[in-house]
């Protein structure tokens, strides 16, 4: 059996980060949510600790945008 994507939710609102996680059944798409940060400094700090497949971001977020934290990330 392949090995489940990792995935990391940022969204600096809870309810949608939760919304993003609760309502996608992950398992059958063959992921597992490893992560979430509410900032993009925060996600920078899980990304480097959790090494996930995939970072699901919003774009707009008050600490730093989700344009950000992927050109950091890709730094």
């Amino acid at each position: 059996m392949e090995k489940a994507m990792k995935i990391l939710v940022v969204d600096d609102e809870v309810i949608v980060r939760k919304g993003i996680i609760s309502t996608i059944d992950w398992q059958s798409v063959g992921c597992d949510v490893v992560g979430e940060a509410s900032d993009g400094s925060e996600a920078i700090k899980k990304h480097k600790e959790l090494m996930p497949d995939i970072i699901i971001t919003d774009i707009c977020m008050k600490e730093m945008d989700g344009i950000t934290l992927i050109k950091k990330l890709k730094d």
